[in-house]
């Protein structure tokens, strides 16, 4: 889960394949390679020769699928957008606890287990045009749901809700953020907390679910 850099633009829907062939398959086989590979590598020192050689494919089958390396690595990217945020939306969450904790369990869970991927997930969302809609259009209803919870929230508290949409999307980009800077690059000050993953949850949730209920600032 990561922060993209580029200008807002709008989001487009996918649409599921009304069928599973076996081009699908190998589509899927080529992509699963790549995730593999980006898990302990840069995209940069990935080559065609690597997705060849992990999926026993020859240069002419990847072609046949993909125009090249970076359409097969977008196409990655969005299917982990997708799973990673549609999953955060299968769950019921009663309260913005629950959903908050979710999402920094998931944050944790994903960075543990899979290494660089998350810097190569980052680098096409900012650089891909394709790979960023769908990166908005899958971060939008975990948005919309936060934004539901914080409110709802605020109001059992007697507080303005007012600014629940900017508090939804601050705390889901500063969620991904730590996650990044603890896992990724190994911040020495955040660094302890990532050797204690449930203390690492319990604590972020806590300050989100304090963060919410402060008086906002008059503009």
């Amino acid at each position: 889960m990561v922060k993209a850099l580029r200008k807002p633009a709008q989001a487009k829907g996918t649409v599921a394949p009304a069928s599973d062939t076996r081009g699908d398959k190998t589509r899927r086989q080529i992509k699963a390679v790549i995730a593999k590979l980006a898990s302990k590598r840069d995209l940069a020192d990935i080559s065609l020769s690597d997705i060849c050689k992990g999926t026993k494919l020859t240069t002419g089958a990847v072609y046949f699928h993909f125009k090249g390396k970076d359409e097969a690595v977008e196409e990655m990217v969005i299917d982990e957008i997708e799973t990673i945020y549609g999953s955060l939306m299968k769950a019921d969450h009663a309260s913005f606890e629950a959903m908050a904790r979710a999402i920094i369990a998931q944050c944790t869970a994903y960075e543990r287990a899979n290494g660089r991927r998350t810097r190569a997930i980052q680098l096409v969302i900012n650089s891909r045009p394709r790979a960023y809609e769908a990166w908005l259009a899958a971060r939008t209803p975990v948005i919309e749901q936060l934004t539901e919870l914080i409110t709802r929230s605020r109001r059992e508290a007697g507080l303005d809700a007012d600014a629940s949409p900017f508090l939804a999307l601050f705390i889901l980009n500063s969620i991904e953020d730590l996650s990044m800077d603890v896992f990724q690059w190994g911040n020495p000050t955040l660094k302890p907390y990532a050797e204690k993953p449930e203390d690492w949850i319990a604590r972020q949730t806590a300050l989100w679910s304090y963060a919410i209920l402060a008086p906002m600032p008059a503009l």
